[in-house]
């Protein structure tokens, strides 16, 4: 049975949204007040063996797949993973798709603000955290520790995010991005997102959680294991990422996002779900899928858009539904990198049976027989991590060398330029 690491209650509060606090981890002065959020309920409520979120930080996972599914499905759309619907209602993928989008375009404005809300947000669950007081001292240093777990967590992932999908020089390397009003390299946001993480991990391992029953310590690790170790693939860095692997999920575990109990449908199946028009799984996916076990993993189907065109139609992704989980990493993520590590000749092993644990859960004929090469697991996670950021993430370290890669390499743009209203402010 699959273990979730976390499952998100679509809760929130109401912020509202506007260009003075977004970039600042500050609350709105239109919400609640300070004293209002320094409340140990705020953040979650412990009973003798449980641990349930509290309003704050039910809203920062929930930010978290607003966030994330929006990047993805533009990071996507920078590759040859999605592209823009038949009848296209959103002008920003059809800007990414034919690689002109640019910083007056204003259409990345609404994924810039959420990353920065979600980034916001999460610096102030750390900061109500470390402030919050209570009669009962040892229930109060257990919600300090689970908040700063959950906050430095999220914290690390959105300047992941935001380090991967902007750049002031959006055609190259080297570019960097606009956060709380200062200009940070993707290098540096990068080393502060691993930071996090490791402010994170401190947490997941402090006495008032370790002694405390109601919290699974050792799944709290795996999942900062899990981040650490993507960060560290994603970055090229596998010396690295060989010290994560270990402690990252185990088969049956995953990392999702969920969207339930009244909360918002799976933005990721309200874009390239049956009834998607903004935009679509791209032919090329599709057609990448040459096994039983590639097309189990991977169902698609076509959604007829014109019903005097019927070859007129839009691609989409069959298996995922209105409340179902939006999954950010999994045990196929693990092998997959453990394949990979193995034949980059870092950590011993066998390729071969790490794929084959993957490929063996959709069709056991699909399974290969000889060591697979480094090109032969880059179509693996195109398949069976799609729609998740890797594809970009590995076409950008150099693990995809077909024609893919080269595509990239003639883009204009590589990551998204970051609005007008930031340059300008900045006099960039």
């Amino acid at each position: 049975m699959k273990k979730s690491i976390y499952a998100i209650l679509a809760l929130s509060i109401l912020f509202a949204s506007c260009d003075s606090w977004v970039e600042n981890a500050e609350t709105p002065s239109n919400t609640l007040t300070r004293d209002q959020l320094n409340k140990s309920a705020m953040v979650a409520n412990v009973q003798s063996n449980s641990i349930t979120d509290g309003p704050l930080v039910a809203y920062v996972k929930t930010l978290q797949g607003d966030a994330s599914a929006a990047a993805f499905l533009a990071l996507g759309t920078t590759v040859d993973e999605l592209t823009e619907g038949t009848i296209p209602n959103a002008l920003l993928y059809r800007q990414i798709a034919t690689d002109n989008l640019t910083p007056t375009s204003g259409t990345q404005n609404d994924l810039w603000n959420k990353i920065h809300n979600y980034y916001a947000r999460s610096i102030e669950l750390t900061e109500i955290a470390g402030q919050i007081t209570g009669t009962n001292a040892e229930q109060t240093e257990i919600v300090k520790a689970y908040g700063n777990y959950v906050g430095h967590l999220h914290a690390g992932y959105a300047l992941q995010l935001l380090a991967e999908s902007f750049s002031t020089t959006p055609a190259a390397e080297g570019g960097s991005v606009i956060l709380n009003k200062a200009v940070v390299s993707h290098e540096t946001l990068l080393n502060k997102a691993k930071e996090q993480y490791e402010a994170a991990e401190k947490a997941a391992k402090s006495d008032a959680l370790k002694s405390f029953k109601g919290f699974d310590q050792d799944a709290a690790i795996r999942q900062v294991k899990t981040y650490e170790l993507k960060l560290a693939m994603h970055r090229g860095q596998y010396a690295d990422a060989k010290t994560f692997v270990e402690g990252a999920l185990k088969d049956g575990e995953t990392v999702e996002v969920i969207y339930n109990n009244d909360g918002a449908d799976n933005p990721l199946y309200s874009a390239i779900g049956p009834n998607s028009r903004d935009v679509q799984v791209s032919p090329s996916l599709e057609a990448a899928r040459t096994t039983s076990a590639d097309k189990k993993a991977l169902p698609l189907a076509h959604a007829s858009v014109d019903k005097k065109n019927p070859n007129r139609y839009n691609i989409y992704a069959s298996a995922l539904t209105r409340k179902g989980s939006m999954i950010l990493s999994n045990d196929d993520d693990i092998h997959l990198i453990k394949a990979e590590l193995i034949e980059r000749g870092v950590m011993t092993g066998d390729a071969m049976t790490e794929v084959n644990k993957v490929i063996g859960k959709y069709d056991a004929a699909s399974q290969l027989s000889t060591a697979p090469t480094l090109a032969q697991i880059a179509e693996l996670r195109r398949i069976f991590l799609a729609f998740r950021g890797e594809r970009t993430a590995d076409i950008r370290r150099g693990l995809e060398q077909g024609t893919a890669a080269t595509t990239w390499a003639s883009r204009k743009i590589k990551w998204l330029p970051m609005p007008e209203k930031e340059l300008q402010s900045q006099r960039l």
